[in-house]
Formats: C-alpha cells, structure tokens, sequence
C-alpha cells in the first residue's frame, strides 16, 4: 500500500506501505483521507483506450509511486473518476488539483518497462494523437524520478531550442503554482517582497542566478535563463533543456534523453543529433533514449524510424502508439460520422482530457490530412505506388555494357539497418544523355569503407557522394582513417531530393541510359515517392512500395548523377560513348 503521510507545510508525501498485498484493504478510503491504496491505480488504468502497438508494460509499485510523486508537484492526483466527491474536492482545491488520467497511467507503466530479463530498455517512443497529455505525462515521469534518485540526470530537447524553453516555461509555471518557491529559492532581488526584480539583472542573466543559495523546502530549483537552463534537484539530479543539435550534448551524460515532437525535426539534423547523444548514454547504466511526438508529414526520421521498430514487435523498444489502422479507407476519413467514430476508437484524450464535439469542430476547419496525421496518427502512405513507369525504363536500357570513362561521379546508398549496400556510378555525356552503372551490390557495409579508397584511387578526381543519415555517416568516418584517404562528399536530402525529379525527367525526355542490371532495374520495379514536405512543395524521395523492399542501387544511381550534375557537368573530362546510342 501506499500512503499520503501530511508534512508541517500541509502538503503530503506518497511513501511506500511494507504490509503484506493481502493485509491491504479492497476499498478505497472515504472522507477525504489522505490514504489510498495503488489498487486505485489499475482500477482508473483499466479505464483507458489500448493503443494500437505497444510494447511490455510495468506494475512495479515503486516505479509507480515516482510517476505520482512528479504528477502531485504538477497537480496531478490518483482518485476513483466515479468518486464524485473526489473530483469535487480537487476541485475546490487552492491551487485547484486534476484528477490523473487512464492514458496517464498507461504510459508511464509502458515507460517503466524492462526486458525479459529484467533489464531497462535502451530506447521508447510514444505517439499519441494531440490533446491527450503526451508530453505533460512523461514530464511527470521524468521529474518524479528525479525527485526520488540520487544523481538522476535527464536531458530534454524539443523540436528547437526556443519550444524547448516554452515547454520549461510552462512547467515552472505549475510547478510555482503547486508549490511556490521559497525565498531562498529565489535571486536576491526577488526575496522578501515579491515579486520586485531587478531590470539589469534579469537583463543580464535571466530570472535566475547562478550563485543564489541552495533551494530548501520543495527539493529543486528551477533556472530560466539561458546559462544552465532546467531543473536543479537537492539530490543532486538535474532536467537539463537542451536545443536539438548534437554539441549541445557535447559532456552532457544522461540516465534519459527525451526528444519531444521529433517529427519536426530534419532527418539529417536528427541523426546528428542522436550521433551526439548516443554514446554519452556509455557511462550511465541503464540509460535510454525517449523519443516522443504527433505523425509527420514523411514516414522517416528518428520518430518514424522507432515507430516503424514498434509496430514490428521489436523486443528491444518500449512504449506506446496510438494510431488508427493503416488500412483505414481514406473515405472513412472524409466522412464526419465515420471519422468520429474512429477517433473516439483510438484517441484516449476524448471524454478525459476534450471532448468528441471539439474534434468535430477541429475536423470541419483542418484539411483532412493534415486532420488524419495530428488526431489519428495516420502517417502519409505511399505504399504500393511505383513512381517510374515500365515503359520509360524499358526504353532505356541499353544492348550492352557502355564502356566507363576515365572521370565519373559515384553514389552510395545503405539500406536502413546496414544488410546490404550499393555503390552506382554516373557521367554524361556532352550531348546531356545520362549513363548510370552498379558498380557494387554486396550484403553488410564492412566491404565499403575499402572499395571507396579504391574507387577514388582508380578514377582521379572523381568522389563518392553519401548522406549523413543512419549507417552512411559511420562508414564515412571509417573510411576517413585510410591512407589514401577516400574522396567523399556530403549529399544533403533536399539535394538527393533534386536528383530523384531529375532521373525522372531524363527518363521521360529520353536522356537516360542503363544496362538492365538486375540489382537496379529491381528496384526501380519497387520504387514509390516518399513526400518529405508536403505535397504542396512536391519535394519527396525514393521509398519501397513494397516493405522491407531493397531501393540501394536506385538510391546510389540518383545520388551519383546528382552528384555529376552538381559537381562535374560542363567540365572537361565529358565522355560521349561511341556505341552510338545517343
């Protein structure tokens, strides 16, 4: 059992009850006592929609008490939602107290989850439609922890370092609301009559400073200001906000990092990110990375990429999704009484935190996809679309093998996960016709870092163009210790994005040439459009229609001709094949 013991300040702490489980009562306390047990726990946890993908879940009391002890410093309490006189008494509270929702308590218990052998996670993610109390939960998890460990450190980054700020403000706010500083808990210019300040001060350094007395009574501090901003606990613990970039998390070691909405973080910003925070994690046993957000517009990114692990029953990544079926027909979204009916299906906020006639009203002003993304968790799919048509592939290919010039531009491309890799070649010739060739078609990436050298040595002045998401930036500082050292260059998305409209074009104007080679001619037979910022820009990039679906060599091919075209086209060295196919 646990108990609510009052302090000389009036307010309660949750402390453990060591009585035998059967010892403890079957029926809530009455009167407004100050005793509950945590069967209530599971009795308002029952209550809460299922997410659609989920991984293991928690019913440890003692992680349970953290997650209600940071849910009472922001307000948050454990009460029967049938106990009328309950909510009534939360209520009537000074500074009015909220009753702890059944999604509340679902998530924390999937956050609090370990392995099969009883080992914490290295990584969870949760996705939850908007108005359900996503990230105040995990906020109330997180700050619980740190009020109860010694030494717990957590970082948190929000989409850039300016909502990042937002979300600390809107916490300190509760926080003071709850529970008000002490005056030691505050910048001498603020101690006595509050709330008076000092304008040059709080110019200067923020409403904090630095070197103000340690904080009594509540247990932490909170730092605004831009110089060290976050949440300083007396034992030692610290919630540092971070901005999302990777040297911010240069020294910062962390038992959790929390990204919140990292479906608006850039894919390539996002893999930087996590290249920074990743090994910091090294020196902190059971450490772990959260990752948290609404449906984007483009089915990549380090959400997208640890949802994807989720659904797929991925033993190694906890956490919750709430989303409709992927299936779902696009005319049960267009539909008002249809759409309500599966909102109210699958958002747990609905009769908890909103309400199904505010949906409604969200429904009628929002276009519907952008509805379907942030109410439903409906990622765009463009799955069994292919993007190239038979007949211009068809017509392309050519009789035999063209004969390589000495100077041509090379591309590489690493499925997601690193099982097989692909290294194309590119030229044009003066008249414009683009000639493309698989140079490499192997499994595993252990072979790269060698044949780039190789490459790059055979063909003088040529470079092998890659991204910086995932395995491809790996390889690159791998390769990058060899002596010769192999030429590479950086290809951001956007300009692999212009590649891809232009391999198209050329297909379409008859100024493309392959040799039918089977590893690229299979997967443009694959091959769909990926939206990567809205349709309304049309930028987007190749992705498998069929799942799983291996698109290296097409990625390697677009990335080597973007390549030439950006970094060798006009230049001597052209080559104009004499079979006579142009």
């Amino acid at each position: 059992m646990v108990t609510m013991t009052p302090t000389a300040a009036g307010s309660t702490d949750l402390v453990a009850d060591s009585s035998p489980f059967f010892e403890r009562p079957v029926e809530p306390p009455h009167g407004g006592s100050t005793e509950f047990s945590l069967y209530l726990w599971d009795l308002v946890r029952a209550r809460a929609i299922a997410p659609k993908w989920h991984g293991p879940a928690s019913e440890d009391d003692e992680l349970r008490l953290e997650f209600l002890r940071g849910a009472r410093s922001m307000g948050y309490e454990l009460v029967d939602l049938d106990d009328a006189a309950e909510l009534a008494r939360l209520a009537a509270m000074k500074p009015r107290r909220y009753p702890l929702q059944p999604q509340q308590l679902l998530i924390a218990d999937h956050l609090n989850a370990v392995d099969t052998d009883g080992v914490s996670l290295d990584e969870y993610v949760v996705e939850i439609p908007r108005r359900a109390s996503k990230t105040t939960t995990i906020f109330c998890l997180l700050h619980g922890r740190c009020l109860s460990r010694t030494d717990y450190f957590v970082t948190f980054s929000a989409q850039s370092g300016v909502k990042g700020g937002a979300r600390l403000r809107e916490w300190a706010t509760q926080l003071d609301r709850i529970q008000p500083p002490d005056d030691a808990d505050l910048p001498p210019w603020m101690r006595g009559t509050r709330p008076k300040r000092a304008p040059q001060a709080v110019a200067l350094f923020g409403p904090d400073q630095l070197s103000a007395p340690a904080p009594v009574g509540r247990g932490f501090r909170i730092m605004r200001g831009e110089v060290g901003k976050g949440i300083y606990y007396d034992n030692g613990s610290r919630f540092l906000v971070l901005k999302p970039d990777a040297e911010s998390y240069r020294g910062e070691a962390g038992d959790v990092s929390w990204i919140d909405e990292a479906q608006e973080i850039d894919p390539e910003e996002g893999a930087d990110l996590l290249a920074g925070i990743i090994p910091l994690q090294d020196t902190r046993e059971g450490a772990a990375l959260m990752v948290s957000g609404t449906a984007g517009e483009a089915r990549i990114g380090i959400l997208w990429e640890r949802l994807d692990r989720l659904r797929a029953g991925d033993p190694d990544i906890g956490g919750v999704d709430y989303a409709a079926a992927e299936d779902t027909p696009w005319e049960v979204i267009e539909d008002e009484e249809q759409a309500m009916q599966l909102l109210a299906s699958v958002h747990p906020g609905i009769g908890t935190l909103t309400t199904l006639e505010k949906m409604r009203k969200n429904w009628r002003k929002l276009p519907k996809p952008q509805w379907a993304r942030e109410y439903l968790s409906m990622w765009p799919e463009t799955y069994g679309q292919t993007a190239v048509p038979a007949d211009w592939w068809q017509r392309a290919a050519l009789q035999s093998k063209p004969r390589r010039p000495g100077r041509v531009a090379f591309g590489l491309a690493i499925k997601p996960g690193g099982s097989v890799a692909a290294i194309c070649a590119a030229w044009r010739t003066p008249a414009g016709v683009a000639y493309v060739e698989v140079v490499d078609h192997r499994p595993g990436t252990l072979w790269l870092p060698k044949r780039m050298q190789e490459l790059t040595m055979t063909y003088k002045g040529s470079t092998i163009a890659f991204d910086k998401i995932g395995e491809a930036e790996q390889t690159a500082t791998e390769a990058a210790v060899l002596k010769p050292r192999p030429a590479l260059r950086v290809q951001t998305y956007n300009e692999n994005a212009a590649g891809c409209i232009q391999v198209l074009r050329d297909l379409d104007r008859g100024n493309f040439r392959h040799s039918d080679q089977i590893g690229l001619s299979a997967a443009v037979e694959i091959a769909a459009k990926r939206e990567v910022r809205g349709s309304d820009r049309g930028v987007w990039l190749w992705t498998p229609a069929e799942r799983g679906g291996d698109i290296t060599c097409l990625d390697a091919a677009t990335r080597a001709l973007r390549n030439w075209d950006q970094h060798y086209a006009g230049r001597t060295g052209g080559y104009r094949p004499s079979n006579g196919d142009d």
